[in-house]
């Protein structure tokens, strides 16, 4: 048989055999021909089809959310022309069909509220859209059940996710501050009692050097469609400032009035961080060196503590942190 078939296409490619060529070219045309008039006779049947529509849901009741899975697909068996059914499953767009849950009828049951929605409401309005001769066979699902419950809502507090690195001597001049830096979140009560606090999407910002201001969304937990956050987005206020090394030197003072105690050294010097702005403000006045006695034990030195500084600045370094002391009588 492959013998046959090997010698049948040697025979084709001789130049010198048109007859044959001829002849199959015929055939082949028949052949195509036969087919369309069988295709055209099997779409003038009358047969039937499914067609698939996506659904969706709209306007759910602002003091309600949906809990429960509804459909997503509604189904139409459709029996009419074969040329008609071919169009509507290849050839035309499918639309979404969209269902209005505002107009639904609510029953309560305990925390919820229960609807149901026949599908055979629509079923006219996709006759009329897809301009069918035919009548719908059958609609699948026949219903869509519906579970609502009442919304509650809680405030909690944003915490940013954030990654910063700064050029050189570039810093955070105050902590981050987040606008609002709480939100309301609105869902299921078992939902939202999970929440302690929510945060945003995860931000990284490099070789930083000036302040700025950065829109970030909430992060919520996957599977959580049910859950809305008022505001959506918050703004992350970054202050950043250039700043510079500098040290003073600090008189030691006592914490008790009742003793009289002498250190060595009697003062102590605070190496700390300024913005270049407040560099000029800074002055020995704005600190307070402490040593407290009875905070010494048996030991005969003291730790240096900064009882008072500028808000502005942060400390990097005490010298000494440790003080010898001597009572005097």
């Amino acid at each position: 048989m492959k013998l046959g078939f090997i010698e049948l296409i040697s025979k084709l490619r001789d130049p010198k055999d048109y007859t044959l060529r001829s002849r199959l070219y015929v055939f082949l045309i028949c052949l195509g021909i036969s087919v369309f008039i069988w295709f055209l006779i099997a779409l003038s049947k009358e047969s039937y089809t499914s067609i698939d529509f996506p659904i969706v849901y709209e306007n759910v009741p602002e003091d309600l959310v949906l809990v429960s899975k509804t459909d997503s697909i509604l189904s139409f068996r459709v029996a009419s022309g074969g040329f008609e059914l071919f169009t509507f499953k290849y050839l035309t767009r499918k639309d979404q069909i969209k269902i209005d849950l505002s107009e639904l009828p609510l029953s309560r049951e305990g925390n919820y509220y229960l609807s149901i929605f026949s599908t055979s409401r629509i079923s006219g309005k996709i006759v009329n859209k897809l301009n069918i001769s035919e009548e719908i066979v059958s609609i699948s699902p026949e219903n869509i059940y519906f579970r609502f419950e009442a919304v509650s809502g809680k405030k909690v507090k944003v915490i940013p996710r954030i990654d910063i690195t700064f050029e050189k001597q570039y810093q955070f001049a105050d902590s981050i501050r987040i606008s609002p830096d709480s939100v309301i979140i609105n869902g299921p009560i078992n939902l939202i009692e999970k929440f302690k606090y929510i945060e945003t999407d995860y931000i990284e910002l490099q070789n930083v050097s000036k302040s700025q201001t950065v829109i970030a969304q909430l992060k919520l937990p996957e599977n959580m469609s049910n859950i809305k956050v008022v505001p959506s987005e918050v703004e992350v206020n970054l202050n950043v400032e250039k700043f510079t090394e500098s040290t003073l030197k600090v008189p030691i003072e006592f914490a008790e009035n009742n003793i009289r105690i002498k250190t060595y050294p009697d003062n102590v010097y605070i190496t700390y961080h300024v913005a270049l702005k407040d560099f000029n403000r800074v002055d020995e006045d704005m600190f307070i060196a402490t040593v407290n006695y009875k905070e010494g034990g048996n030991s005969n030195k003291l730790k240096v503590k900064i009882a008072r500084s500028p808000s502005f600045i942060k400390i990097t370094k005490i010298e000494p942190e440790e003080v010898e002391f001597l009572i005097i009588r």
